[in-house]
């Protein structure tokens, strides 16, 4: 026999982590908070905390608010604090605020104004919560928690329902 063919699991225990990454198209402004299940890719501007499992910033992205997550990937803009186990800034990326992480890769081109610091567990402290900024009371506050299968439980309404991305008029 010249091919074998390899059985495998139709059980779903495997590739339960099918789905793609959530994603924050350019073109999309979001006020408020993310918490993602799984990979989120931000090209587009937030305006709040982020927080997943992994989390890319694109060329195009800006996140204003705390960045949180295990792998993170900037390319873009962060304006505020990260905390991340494995951190990786690109040529291009602009970073204004303290990173803490266990380990971080900088390469040429890269902007940081702010500290940085090693922790062994730089999301140990991540639950501890910030006032907000001054500028919040002027705009809404919305909590968007996004799963892996791309639903999301809005907080006002307490269910959850599938993400939809509208393009803006």
């Amino acid at each position: 026999m010249i091919f074998k063919r390899s059985k495998h699991s139709t059980n779903g225990s495997e590739g339960s982590n099918s789905s793609g990454p959530s994603i924050i198209a350019q073109d999309v402004t979001f006020e408020g908070n993310i918490t993602a299940g799984g990979e989120l890719h931000i090209d587009g501007t937030v305006y709040g905390s982020v927080r997943a499992k992994s989390c890319v910033i694109d060329m195009n992205g800006f996140v204003q608010g705390e960045l949180i997550a295990e792998e993170i990937f900037i390319r873009g803009r962060v304006i505020g604090p990260i905390r991340g186990r494995h951190v990786n800034l690109y040529a291009g990326a602009q970073v204004e605020g303290d990173i803490l992480n266990e380990t971080i890769s900088i390469e040429n081109g890269a902007n940081i104004y702010g500290m940085i610091g090693r922790s062994e567990n730089p999301l140990a402290d991540a639950e501890v919560q910030q006032p907000p900024p001054a500028d919040a009371k002027a705009r809404p506050a919305h909590n968007l928690t996004i799963a892996q299968d791309n639903y999301f439980n809005d907080s006002a309404e307490n269910t959850f329902r599938p993400l939809k991305v509208v393009k803006p008029l």
